[in-house]
Formats: C-alpha cells, sequence, structure tokens
C-alpha cells in the first residue's frame, strides 16, 4: 500500500491572525488610557497649582545696587545714596477680569517703586520689576510686610507664603549694613512763640557709630515737621536741634503727644532709614531737664491748623 505524504499544515489557524489582532487593539488601547491619564493628572496638577485669584506667587531680587538723585522718594533729603534691589514680580491675573495694578510707594517697611501702571489679563500669568529701598529698617517683618503692588483702589495685591518670604530677605538683606537703630535721648525741650504759631524746639543726642546722620522732622498728629537737620558728630556720638510747627487744638485731645523722626544713619555711603516716634516732655519750667517756654501760655492758646 503506497503512502502518500501530505503537504505541511500550515502553522496558523485561521483564527490565529485575528486574536493576534485584537491583542494589538487591546495594547494599543491601554497605551492610549496611559497617556489620557498621564496627561490629565499633569493638567490636573497644573490646575491645583495654579492661583484662583490676583496674586504674587513668587519674587525673583536683582542687585543689590544703589540709587540717588532723582530715583530716591520724593520727601528724601538730597544728597543721599540708598541701598535698593530690583524685584522681579510673576503675578497671576484675577480668573474673572482685568486687574491694573501699581507700586504700593511707601510702605511701613519699604518704598516700591520704578515702574508704571499695568494691566494684569484675566487668568494670566504677567511679570512686572519693582524697585525696593527700605523706608524703616526697624520696621515691620515677615508676614506683616505689605504687598509692594496695589490695584486700583489701593488695595495690597495678596503674596503667596514663598513670595513674603523672598520679600523679607530681601529687605533684611538690605538693612544688614544698618547696624542697631539709633537710640535717641532728650538734651532740652521748649516752645517758641512767633506771632501766633508756637514752634517745639528739641535738642537731641545719640551714640551712633555712623559716619554721618541726617535727621528728617516727619508729622504726627498735632506737630508738622520742619526742616531736615545734618546732626554734628563728636566721638561716636551725634547731636541736633529739631524743630515742629505745633497745633495745639489737636494736641490738646492727646493724652501722650509724640513726634516722629526718620534718621538717616550713613555708613559706607549708603543710607539707612530708622523711624523713631519720641514722646514729647511736658513743658513747665518744673520739669527736669526742660527749658522754661518764652511764651507762659498753655498750648491750646495758639492757633489751629490752617486750611489749605
Amino acid at each position: 500500500m503506497d503512502v502518500l505524504e501530505a503537504g505541511a499544515s500550515s502553522s496558523e489557524s485561521p483564527g490565529t491572525s485575528h486574536r493576534v489582532a485584537r491583542g494589538v487593539a487591546v495594547i494599543a488601547a491601554v497605551l492610549l488610557a496611559i497617556t489620557a491619564a498621564v496627561g490629565g493628572a499633569r493638567w490636573w496638577a497644573e490646575q491645583s497649582t495654579r492661583s484662583d485669584r490676583l496674586e504674587i506667587q513668587a519674587i525673583e531680587t536683582v542687585g543689590p545696587f544703589a540709587i540717588s538723585g532723582a530715583d530716591l522718594p520724593a520727601d528724601w533729603p538730597t544728597g543721599l545714596v540708598a541701598p535698593a534691589y530690583r524685584l522681579r514680580l510673576d503675578v497671576t491675573g484675577d480668573p474673572q477680569r482685568i486687574v491694573q495694578v501699581q507700586p504700593a510707594g511707601e510702605t511701613a517697611a519699604y518704598i516700591a517703586s520704578g515702574t508704571e501702571s499695568a494691566a494684569i489679563p484675566a487668568g494670566e500669568q504677567v511679570g512686572m520689576d519693582v524697585v525696593v529701598t527700605p523706608a524703616d529698617c526697624g520696621g515691620p517683618e515677615g508676614t506683616d510686610l505689605a504687598s509692594p503692588l496695589i490695584d486700583a483702589e489701593g488695595a495690597g495685591v495678596p503674596l503667596t507664603s514663598t513670595a513674603s518670604q523672598a520679600l523679607s530677605s530681601a529687605l533684611d538683606s538690605l538693612c544688614e549694613s544698618a547696624s542697631a537703630g539709633p537710640v535717641i535721648t532728650f538734651v532740652s525741650a521748649r516752645v517758641d512763640v512767633f506771632v501766633r504759631g508756637r514752634i517745639l524746639v528739641m535738642r537731641l543726642r545719640l551714640p551712633t557709630t555712623a559716619d554721618r546722620l541726617v535727621l528728617q522732622p516727619r508729622d504726627s498728629t498735632g506737630f508738622q515737621g520742619g526742616g531736615d537737620v545734618e546732626a554734628t558728630m563728636d566721638a561716636g556720638a551725634a547731636a541736633a536741634r529739631m524743630r515742629w510747627l505745633v497745633y495745639p487744638a489737636e494736641v490738646a485731645g492727646l493724652e501722650s503727644p509724640t513726634v516722629r523722626v526718620r534718621a538717616f544713619a550713613l555708613i559706607g555711603g549708603r543710607a539707612y532709614p530708622w523711624v523713631i516716634e519720641l514722646r514729647v516732655p511736658r513743658l513747665s519750667p518744673q520739669a527736669p531737664g526742660a527749658e522754661p517756654r518764652n511764651d507762659g501760655v498753655d498750648l491750646a492758646e495758639a492757633a489751629p491748623r490752617p486750611s489749605s
């Protein structure tokens, strides 16, 4: 009996190719799902870190450098050179509206300037630059710092904790060479009379390691500061005579009248400001250390503050 050899049978049945195709489709679907999941997770991560309000999210400092002349605050004494930083602010916009912002100007601790008003588009992220210089090296620190930007209504633009810390560190660095703040003591005080006006004259003395000291009487309730004074330096101490115009009608209701002084300590060619409040002593012949007033009348008898 002859045996006939059959040809080799196909290694794949008709259903095998269909199973392979389905496997490839399943793998492709899984890869597509993974890609979509990764993309979705990335999108949610970005959305979760995105601010939902007008906010300064980050601050980068550039400097320090120095400002002088016309770049100084308008009410500062002329001829000073002050330390400064340029801050690059990363600002996110309000999701619902365009907001106009501008530098905050003078705050309790520093002065922000150097850029014009800018519009922050709704929901977008914008970079802005401002220049900051200390207004008071003994001013508030950390979370108490005001924002370097304000909106059209004068409200401060909020800062994240990271931005607030960066601002605080920058100001600490600018005042690092200022050492400790001046401690002022009275030498004498009196009130002089000129026609219907009264002038509070205070002689002050303070120890200092500064090369120069420029004192600026500031306005406060019942008192208007006079001109800037260059202190006389002598063996580690400074002496000066300062004046304030008195508005007795305003002073009369104060339990403890005070005047304010901004003292610029010039160290290494840089001016470091300190704002100091001084209690006005009782101005009577019996007050220890006080000179008798030359008018012999109570402060409340003087004319009220003139209208502008």
